[in-house]
């Protein structure tokens, strides 16, 4: 079953859900299968579709609108594996296969400009790290949505750094 990894830009932590019904709705109201509740997102901002089996993202006509990797969304698109969708202040990645320990990870993502402490979630024993710290100045940065061997810039210093290989 297919599912999506869930990110709020600027904190730390996600979520993960399955993708489990044909059509499920991102948006603030509570209703929807995929419910964020932030200022940033429309009420019902978009939806992932599942038409003869491939998988499919559209606008809902959102305020702020959404954006698949780098394009803005205009009519219904395909999904593709790692495909990030952008929804006011959510990042969210497709992903096509099963989670591997096919388990909920846990996040309070009822969240707004308000000062919250961030989200908190549930780490599995065989979970990847989702984050490194920099060879170099050694701040901590999200590789959670990048590949092994993939280069990364470190925020703070600049200096590059390689998303290491979670076999042993």
């Amino acid at each position: 079953m297919a599912y999506v990894t869930i990110r709020l830009k600027g904190i730390e932590g996600h979520s993960q859900t399955d993708l489990g019904k044909d059509r499920m709705i991102l948006g603030r109201a509570s209703k929807n299968e995929l419910p964020i509740a932030h200022t940033s997102i429309s009420r019902e901002h978009c939806a992932f579709v599942r038409e003869q089996g491939a998988w499919f993202i559209e606008d809902l006509g959102s305020s702020n609108g959404t954006w698949l990797n780098k394009d803005k969304l205009a009519g219904k698109k395909p999904l593709k594996e790692r495909d990030i969708v952008k929804a006011g202040k959510a990042r969210v990645t497709f992903h096509e296969g099963e989670r591997k320990d096919g388990a909920e990870v846990a996040v309070d993502i009822e969240l707004d400009d308000d000062g919250d402490k961030g989200p908190t979630r549930t780490v599995g024993a065989e979970d990847p790290p989702e984050a490194m710290p920099c060879a170099q100045c050694g701040l901590w940065f999200s590789i959670a949505h990048r590949l092994a061997g993939e280069s990364m810039d470190c925020p703070r210093c600049g200096h590059g750094n390689v998303v290491p290989s979670m076999n042993t």
